[in-house]
Parts: C-alpha cells; sequence; structure tokens
C-alpha cells in the first residue's frame, strides 16, 4: 500500500520519542530525505524536551515571581485616544467654518422676536438659554429635508433667513425673510 509523507509523520514523531517503527515507515525513511530530516528534527527536538524535564522544577514562590515580572515587563497597547479626541476637533472645526462661511451679518439676541418658526423635530430652547440671530441663505432643498413645507417651482432655489440658534449652536428656528431663484 502507498502512503504519502504526511501520513508517515506521526509514525516518526513516535520512533523519535522511543516507540519501534514499523518496516515501512523504515524502507520510505531510506527513500525520502525529507522525512529523514524530519526524524533529526524530532530527535532533537525530544532530546531538548528530555533535558527540561530533568531539570528541578523551581519553587512555587520564585515561579510565581518569574511570571510576574515577565507580565510587568509587557506595555499595555496605546489606544489612539488622542486619535479621537483630534478627529472630533477637527470636525467639529468643519461644521463650525461651514456655518461661519454660510453666515452674514451676525443680529442682535433675539429671544422673543416674533416671525420665528421652530424647526421641526427639534427640542424648544429653554427659557434661561441665551439665542444668536445668523442671517444666512439655506437651499430650499436643505429646508425641505428637516420638516418645512416650502412650495417653490425652482428646486435649487435659496431662502434668505434670519436663523436662530442656541448656545449650544444648534439651529432652533428660522424667519423666512426672501425667496431667490438659482438662476
Amino acid at each position: 500500500m502507498f502512503m504519502n509523507c504526511r501520513e508517515y509523520r506521526n509514525s516518526l514523531m513516535e520512533w523519535a520519542r522511543g516507540v519501534a517503527p514499523a518496516p515501512e515507515v523504515v524502507s520510505h525513511l531510506e527513500e525520502c530525505p525529507p522525512c529523514a530530516r524530519f526524524l533529526e528534527g524530532q530527535r532533537a527536538l525530544s532530546a531538548a524536551m528530555a533535558s527540561l524535564a530533568a531539570e528541578p522544577a523551581p519553587p512555587a514562590e520564585q515561579f510565581q515571581i518569574r511570571v510576574m515580572a515577565e507580565f510587568d515587563k509587557v506595555k499595555p497597547a496605546r489606544r489612539p485616544v488622542l486619535r479621537w479626541v483630534l478627529a472630533g476637533a477637527l470636525a467639529a472645526l468643519v461644521v463650525l467654518g461651514a456655518m461661519w462661511s454660510s453666515r452674514s451679518v451676525p443680529a442682535p439676541v433675539a429671544e422673543e422676536e416674533p416671525g420665528f418658526l421652530p424647526i421641526p423635530y427639534i427640542v424648544p430652547l429653554s427659557p434661561q438659554e441665551s439665542t444668536t440671530v445668523w442671517r444666512m441663505e439655506i437651499p430650499v432643498a436643505k429646508l425641505r429635508a428637516v420638516g418645512y413645507r416650502i412650495q417653490v417651482s425652482d428646486p435649487g432655489a435659496v431662502v434668505e433667513a434670519d436663523v436662530l440658534v442656541g448656545q449650544d449652536g444648534r439651529a432652533r428656528a428660522i424667519r423666512p425673510l426672501s425667496i431667490s431663484s438659482s438662476n
């Protein structure tokens, strides 16, 4: 019966440990140099393991001290906290930059000015929260996206509006001033 080298590996390992081999293993070994090298490696491994087993085991206290010393050598993995903080700061700067660039002239603080329409699905202002009014040009598509119903034939139209912004930087209400076509 023909066997390949992989099927002889277990027999070669057992032979290296001292178990007598079968005759077909010995005849295969004479014809196969890779298996002969594998057997020599297994014999060297068995000899090394035997020498380790012959050494006396250290006392439990010394073993524990050596293990803990190895743990002390290991440095904890660095978490990329700084990277996340910088990414968050960059995102905040981008948002603020976009808001600043689309902003015209800031109007004075207006908590109780009439004509403001609350932005749908936004938590209303608390009574003690300070506000700022920004004059902006807002695309009609964005107003529709947040829930306003605007009847304009040009979807690219822009609404000039005063935007009531809370102290947290969130837009809370708008007061439309005029609608201009994108053309």
